[in-house]
């Protein structure tokens, strides 16, 4: 009985926990795909709502959190469909924004889904959403 009393306060305890973490996970990150494969993506700077409070976290910038972090370039196929998935979708549309060069480029976004520049070259994107939180 006992065995019983202490397995049903854990439960409550973990399940509490989880509840927690979850109200206070960050952004979700989105999967993206070309060609069938998986792009590598990083968090960048963002504001969001958590159960403990509201946090702006500010990073560096997308091509240094790229160099920061190792990353190696994804090779696509010019004009090939790049497609954003989210677990739980934005409340408006995706956003996205090219940098190629040092210039920054606002990208038509069609059912979460982009085409690759033709121009061979190293791209960066910024991707951006708003969620009620």
């Amino acid at each position: 009985m006992k065995a019983i009393k202490i397995g049903i306060i854990t439960f409550f305890i973990v399940a509490f926990l989880l509840i927690i973490m979850l109200l206070n996970a960050g952004p979700p990150k989105p999967i993206v795909l070309s060609e069938g494969k998986k792009i590598t993506v990083l968090q960048g700077t963002y504001c969001w709502s958590k159960f403990t409070g509201s946090e702006c976290v500010d990073k560096i910038s997308p091509s240094s959190i790229i160099d920061n972090n190792k990353i190696v370039p994804f090779s696509v196929s010019p004009q090939s469909e790049i497609k954003i998935n989210f677990k739980k979708q934005p409340i408006d549309e995706i956003e996205v924004e090219m940098e190629h060069l040092g210039e920054s480029k606002k990208i038509k976004v069609e059912g979460n889904v982009f085409s690759a520049p033709i121009e061979k070259g190293k791209y960066i994107y910024i991707i951006s959403g708003r969620w009620k939180k």
